[in-house]
């Protein structure tokens, strides 16, 4: 299984998915076709179910995504249930800018309708250096 590196730019998001474990999306979400962009994701998230790492740690640094995106990061999310429903070991993170109630409350959402523990973190600013 492959690295899944993908560049992101002010309408998508940067991705990085290792077959190590370390899985993380930055950036923002606006895409035109939001299923182009995020059809990498789901091919790379179903060979990884075959075989994942002993521990899988997710990051989303999310800034700010549309309607359509926030459809299949849903899906996304919905796929880590899938693994952790496998007896997988994941801890995801949810990274917000503590003056943005909105991502917070995404967060929370998600972290309501999803079976998998979902850590909030509040940042002053988003470092995107990964």
């Amino acid at each position: 299984m492959e690295l899944l590196k993908i560049r992101g730019n002010w309408k998508n998001p940067s991705i990085s998915f290792n077959p190590n474990g370390k899985l993380q999306i930055w950036g923002r979400s606006l895409p035109e076709n939001a299923l182009d962009t995020y059809k990498p994701i789901f091919t790379w998230l179903e060979n990884y179910k075959k075989n994942p790492a002993v521990k899988t740690e997710i990051d989303f640094k999310l800034e700010y995504f549309n309607t359509t995106s926030s459809k299949l990061i849903y899906e996304i999310f919905k796929k880590f249930e899938d693994l952790k429903a496998d007896g997988n070991n994941l801890h995801v993170k949810w990274h917000y800018e503590s003056d943005d109630p909105d991502m917070e409350e995404e967060g929370k959402l998600l972290s309501n309708i999803i079976k998998v523990e979902i850590e909030l973190i509040a940042v002053e600013e988003f470092d995107f250096s990964y």
